[in-house]
């Protein structure tokens, strides 16, 4: 059997160098920097569903969506629940995530998922510091989040159970 041209210029994901890359940091990071990857493909997928819409291609759009909401997913899977009132709190926040995106989707209107884009960016802020502390950072000078903010991310790993690599 031959390839056409169509077949060999195609890109797996496999073969996709970005996604190579992703791969290997998701697996070679600690479970908190793991979040921080989650976090931001979880982002990544949420601008593409909002930038979508608008160029009015609403399968790319539902594809999009799907993959932030399953990113947002897997950060639910990943608490430990057992560990105390924040893991407790961030899931009740993933689970109006995972609402709004959902919304978003069906509803072919980016303002659900733009709502939660906000959210998304303020919760990985706080873990990056959370990751940054983790290695022996310095707190963030003021005017900048705190780790703890609302939700109490001061302490690390937050009831983390671990993280998959469902960033690409």
């Amino acid at each position: 059997m031959s390839l056409g041209p169509s077949d060999t210029t195609r890109s797996t994901p496999m073969q996709d160098p970005v996604a190579l890359y992703r791969t290997a940091q998701a697996v070679t990071s600690n479970p908190v920097d793991r979040v921080v990857l989650l976090y931001e493909g979880a982002i990544r997928f949420a601008v593409r569903h909002v930038d979508a819409l608008e160029r009015g291609d609403t399968e790319a759009a539902h594809q999009a969506s799907l993959r932030s909401q399953a990113i947002v997913a897997e950060l639910m899977e990943v608490l430990d629940l057992s560990a105390g009132p924040v893991a407790r709190q961030l899931d009740s926040v993933y689970r109006f995530i995972l609402e709004r995106l959902a919304a978003g989707n069906i509803a072919r209107d980016p303002q659900p998922t733009t709502e939660v884009l906000d959210l998304l960016r303020e919760l990985l802020t706080a873990w990056q510091e959370v990751s940054r502390m983790a290695r022996g950072g310095r707190p963030a000078p003021m005017g900048r989040p705190a780790p703890d903010g609302a939700l109490g991310l001061g302490s690390a790993p937050l009831g983390l159970a671990g993280a998959r690599t469902a960033v690409s």
